[in-house]
């Protein structure tokens, strides 16, 4: 159970830092400042204890990728798809904001960070629509004070 907490509070922190870095790209448009690279940075850090926390199993899961169930290699691509689409969009983000300092204004490297900043935002809708259940019961379990407190949580549809 102690790692099913770490692992649900450290989900629920990157859910918190994904949106604050959202929606601070207004602030940071309107005042130049850096509280969007700062929610951005710490996103990433918590993304990699994210990865931490689930090596075995990453590491497991590539070991035996052509083996696994559909459902569970269906996971690990969109795991990759993921790491790949942060990495990608939070470096091409850090590299137009330091050319923003030296050059007028790097606009095709911000436009293609907001392109892949609404590709991994969607792929990370997905993720938790496919972990909808283990956040639900995990919910339950983590926040419940006493039983019949919280209502079953239902992914709308």
């Amino acid at each position: 159970m102690a790692k099913n907490k770490t692992l649900f509070w450290t989900d629920m922190a990157l859910l918190a830092l994904l949106a604050a870095t959202i929606l601070s790209i207004t602030t940071e448009i309107f005042t130049h400042s850096f509280i969007h690279v700062i929610f951005g940075l710490l996103l990433s850090g918590s993304a990699l204890l994210h990865i931490i926390l689930h090596w075995s199993w990453i590491k497991n899961a590539f070991e035996r990728i052509n083996r696994l169930p559909d459902q569970a290699r269906t996971n690990a691509l969109l795991n990759l798809a993921l790491f790949c689409g942060y990495i990608v969009c939070g470096g091409m983000g850090l590299i137009a904001r330091a050319l923003l300092i030296v050059l007028p204004l790097p606009v095709l490297l911000g436009w293609f960070h907001a392109l892949l900043a609404i590709l991994v935002i969607t792929l990370q809708v997905v993720h938790i629509a496919r972990h909808w259940k283990w956040i639900t019961a995990t919910s339950r379990r983590m926040l419940m004070q006493r039983k019949g407190i919280i209502t079953p949580l239902r992914w709308p549809g």
